[in-house]
């Protein structure tokens, strides 16, 4: 297993079972842990992800999958099943997952590349379009 993969699996391990008083930062970068529902299995999926804050009506996810062709699994989860909870720190939220628009996601870029250089080499090293998902926010989890 990759040196990421096992950080990954530690980082989600630790988040989810302190219920986000460790995790919710990661060296300045502002962590969620999602909570996805398999599209195929319907198995839930703990996710721990950077998220982009600052859009009025929720927080912001980039299905970036680190540059890869194909876009990660959680994106096709959410697509399957918008409604799931997230931990952002210790606040435990329902959200209900959309995708940005074209014009939407153009206009948040700007923002999210001011806080994460890597996603137009992401975007580039991909070949395709970085779907941004917004979690609005819709209850408590």
């Amino acid at each position: 297993m990759a040196d990421y993969e096992w950080f990954m699996k530690a980082h989600r391990f630790v988040y989810h079972h302190t219920n986000g008083r460790v995790g919710g930062n990661l060296g300045g970068i502002p962590m969620v842990l999602m909570y996805t529902v398999g599209a195929k299995s319907g198995l839930i999926r703990m996710v721990p992800l950077q998220y982009y804050p600052g859009d009025p009506e929720g927080i912001l996810v980039l299905a970036s999958n680190n540059g890869q062709p194909k876009a990660p699994n959680w994106y096709y989860n959410l697509k399957a099943h918008p409604e799931i909870d997230i931990l952002v720190g210790r606040r435990r939220q329902r959200v209900r997952a959309e995708e940005l628009t074209a014009d939407q996601r153009a206009a948040a870029w700007p923002a999210m590349r001011r806080q994460n250089k890597a996603i137009d080499a992401y975007a580039r090293k991909a070949g395709r379009l970085l779907p941004v998902m917004r979690l609005r926010v819709i209850g408590s989890g």
